[in-house]
Formats: structure tokens, C-alpha cells, sequence
């Protein structure tokens, strides 16, 4: 959907997403970069804009660039989406970054961010995140946000090569909450003094890509 929600922190900022951002992440994408992800690989900054738009359009998805704070410089991408009010749940997914902020803190202070606003704003009782089940450096990133394994099911969607592969699913509740919250804190301190300087240090795990 339309939105004017921006949220910083962490030396880093979420913006409203547009098709005009295409044309700077679409340098990021490549077939093994896009490789587990739900959406079709975008073969053009315009299929890309096409992409970004059906998310603007989408009434239950709130979709986010990710940038520099300091520079504006585009990281990446990512999105609360399948947002129910009436079910007090939503998603985060549509995730890509650009390989530099591969193994940063960048994909964790985006996820705070979002989940900040999820629970404390819009006081959703669920988050949900999936991922290829074959992809366990996503399994992985999205465990540490505090996330719990569901399970996983099978055979669930095709994968861009055709194929029908699995999704695992995870989710924190509210109840939740606090303690990923305070864990994902204690886990971006070093990056407070940031704010003023880079906003891509290395993290000992990479980041997941979703979409």
C-alpha cells in the first residue's frame, strides 16, 4: 500500500518504497543472489519497478528501501506484508540486499525496526517470516531474530527454476516480544554510535533474502 512510514535507527533508515528505486537495486540483483525467492527474478530495472508497484498496490503490504541514514545510499528492500488487522498478524518478507551488506548488522536493525512497529504500533499478536527450506543461511538469520520453527510445508510453491520446493515457516507472538526485543538491542549496541558513520559493519552471520 501508499504509506509515509519512516523509521531510523541503528545508522540506518526505512523509507516509503517506490518504482523509482528500481533502477539503484536492480545492480544488486543476480540468478544466485534471487535464487529461493518467491517472486520472479526481475530481468530489468523496469520488471523490478513493475514488481515494487503490485506491492504498492497491495492493500495488506507496507513495503520499505532500506538506506543509508547518513548518505541515502539504497541498501536493499523489505516489507510487512499479509497484514490483517482483524487477525492481529502479518508477515515480513519481500527482503533482498545488495552483497556488500551481506554479513552486517543491517538486515537485523531493519528487522527490529519492523518489528518495533509491528508489535508496538500496530499491536499485531503475530509475526510470520518463511523462507526456502533449503535456504539455511535465511532459516538461520531469521532464528536469531528470536523467531520460533513452525514447521514447514511441503511442496508449497514453485521455485523460479520450476521446480516445487518446500517453505519453512517461523513467527514470534507477542508475548514474545520483549525478550526478542531486548536480545535483538543488546545485539545492535555496538552499532548506536554508528548513526553518524557506516551503516554496514560486519556481523559474524549473513542475512536472509526473502520474497
Amino acid at each position: 500500500m501508499q504509506h509515509d512510514v519512516a523509521l531510523t535507527r541503528h545508522g540506518i533508515s526505512l523509507v516509503p518504497l517506490s518504482p523509482a528505486h528500481a533502477g539503484p537495486l536492480f545492480d544488486f540483483v543476480d540468478s544466485d543472489m534471487w535464487s529461493g525467492m518467491a517472486a520472479e527474478q526481475p530481468l530489468s530495472a523496469a520488471e523490478l519497478a513493475e514488481l515494487f508497484a503490485s506491492r504498492l498496490e497491495d492493500p495488506a503490504t507496507i513495503p520499505f528501501a532500506v538506506v543509508e541514514q547518513r548518505t541515502g545510499a539504497l541498501l536493499g528492500t523489505t516489507s510487512l506484508c499479509d497484514y490483517s488487522p482483524r487477525e492481529q498478524r502479518l508477515e515480513i518478507g519481500g527482503t533482498f540486499y545488495g552483497r556488500p551488506f551481506w554479513g552486517s548488522h543491517v538486515n537485523p536493525a531493519a528487522k527490529q525496526l519492523l518489528l518495533a512497529y509491528a508489535f508496538d504500533v500496530l499491536a499485531v499478536h503475530r509475526v510470520g517470516f518463511r523462507c526456502d527450506a533449503r535456504n539455511k543461511r535465511s532459516a538461520s538469520a531469521i532464528q536469531r531474530l528470536g523467531a520460533s520453527y513452525e514447521g514447514t510445508l511441503r511442496g508449497h510453491r514453485f521455485a523460479p527454476d520450476g521446480s516445487r520446493c518446500d517453505t519453512a515457516v517461523f513467527s514470534i507472538l507477542q508475548d514474545e516480544w520483549p525478550q526478542a526485543r531486548e536480545s535483538l538491542l543488546a545485539r545492535l549496541a555496538p552499532f548506536e554510535v554508528q548513526d553518524n558513520r557506516c551503516a554496514y559493519v560486519a556481523e559474524p552471520t549473513p542475512t536472509e533474502q526473502t520474497a
